[in-house]
């Protein structure tokens, strides 16, 4: 049963008990109960089983002071995730697994891989496979030894009162290999959104935060999060973009699509930046000549790019080019020159019966 806590954006979940709460139905509760049963806390003089876990979700971080932790999360870990979610057997609702990567300078987390775990949700609760969490995080670790578990991920819009349950699994080190650091006191909660709902895909990371009323309360805080890619990655998807557009082009034109080795992607870069050259050209002249007020953060950004490439003259530049052509050139004759030679060889020894002497 869930209920608001008035001036808290969350709700509480409890397992076990199905109570009614006027709350959960905008009636005002009755102030003649207790301080502790209006919280869903157990009375003292009760003798009753005490309820197993809470869980409090808040959405929005109040500030970076409370939480400075930050996270990055590669593109690759989450198309695994969705390729997992694709996958999933028959009748599951959603798909949970484990984070690795590792933590950087200051207080940043990259998230560079995942892997699913099977799991069954019931009405009791949820069952997970940690033998298979075991063998999965071991191979993992003979490939890439940096990449340690950081947290776990779940697709869904919501956190529900499972995720309580899953995530005490996780914090355990015996059983998900979870070490705690001064930075990453907890382990990591990325929840995608799979409903596609919303006009944005949504890709949030939470974290937990102990309280001290009560040690089975967890709080649930959202944490800054962005999809980071290399110069290399972009490159890549910037190629395979200009080949759907041509493919699309082609399809309109009603003529063959282009094959992907025609298209050139130095070619394609260095027209990209002719045209950025082109348009601080542009906006340099316009400075210069009073058209457009300059921005000192765009001067200083062109001054540090125009230092740290070397100044090479241009004559040099033809030389190095030349030189390479004929070393290029010399290459290909002795290769050409090489094989010629094993060819007549082998000729010899076809009409002679000779063996040849290279």
């Amino acid at each position: 049963q869930a209920f608001r806590i008035p001036g808290v954006r969350g709700c509480i979940y409890r397992q076990g008990e199905q109570e009614k709460d006027d709350a959960a139905f905008g009636q005002t509760p009755n102030m003649t109960q207790p301080v502790s049963a209006l919280w869903g806390l157990p009375d003292k003089k009760s003798k009753s089983t005490p309820p197993k876990c809470f869980n409090i979700a808040s959405r929005v971080q109040k500030s970076s002071i409370e939480q400075p932790l930050s996270c990055r999360v590669h593109p690759v870990t989450v198309l695994k995730i969705l390729d997992a979610y694709v996958r999933r057997p028959a009748g599951a609702q959603r798909t949970i697994g484990t984070l690795l990567g590792w933590i950087s300078e200051g207080s940043a987390v990259d998230i560079t891989d995942s892997f699913p775990v099977p799991h069954k949700d019931t009405d009791e609760g949820v069952s997970i496979d940690q033998d298979y969490h075991k063998s999965m995080l071991e191979l993992r670790q003979k490939v890439s030894p940096r990449e340690v578990v950081v947290g776990w991920f779940s697709t869904g819009d919501e956190i529900n009162a499972t995720s309580a349950v899953i995530h005490a699994f996780y914090c355990k080190k015996e059983s998900s290999q979870f070490n705690p650091t001064a930075v990453l006191p907890g382990p990591l909660h990325l929840l995608i959104d799979t409903s596609l709902m919303q006009q944005s895909f949504g890709i949030k990371t939470f974290v937990n935060v102990r309280t001290a009323a009560a040690e089975s309360l967890l709080q649930f805080h959202e944490v800054p999060l962005r999809v980071q890619t290399s110069a290399a990655e972009k490159s890549s998807i910037s190629q395979l973009m200009h080949a759907r557009r041509a493919n699309r082009e082609a399809q309109e034109k009603k003529m063959n699509p282009k094959d992907m080795a025609s298209l050139d992607g130095l070619q394609g870069g260095l027209k990209e930046l002719l045209g950025l050259s082109r348009r601080i050209q542009q906006y340099v002249r316009a400075v210069q000549s009073g058209k457009v007020e300059g921005h000192l953060a765009v001067g200083r950004g062109l001054t540090t790019a125009l230092c740290a490439e070397p100044v090479i003259d241009v004559e040099a530049v033809e030389n190095l080019c030349n030189a390479s052509l004929q070393d290029a050139l010399m290459v290909v004759y002795l290769s050409n020159l090489t094989r010629t030679q094993i060819s007549i060889a082998e000729k010899i020894s076809a009409l002679f019966g000779l063996a040849p002497e290279l």
